[in-house]
């Protein structure tokens, strides 16, 4: 979303700039161009700044089966176990 809204911003601030020969009294639209191009720039390298900053994401990976096999026990949501945690692994399961 910060991307179209600065895209927006660069576009309609050039229109207001570059392509806008009239006036409105009390307004520079150059001025205000030059405004929301600056605005539309910043929208744009925000991400860039500050996503670098955040931490990494932990992503889990469920196999389709695993889904299954939770849907057929009635259960809502697969316990969650620490990454590398020993336990019975689907062959040693019983089945039902």
């Amino acid at each position: 979303m910060p991307i179209a809204g600065g895209v927006a911003l660069l576009t309609i601030g050039a229109i207001l700039t570059f392509a806008v020969t009239g006036s409105i009294r009390g307004i520079d639209l150059h001025a205000v161009g030059a405004i929301l191009m600056a605005a539309g720039a910043a929208l744009l390298l925000l991400p860039l700044v500050f996503g670098g900053m955040s931490p990494p994401k932990r992503w889990s990976a469920r196999s389709r089966q695993d889904a299954i096999d939770e849907a057929d026990q009635g259960h809502s949501a697969a316990p969650r176990r620490p990454p590398g945690a020993a336990g019975p692994t689907r062959q040693d399961r019983a089945p039902h």
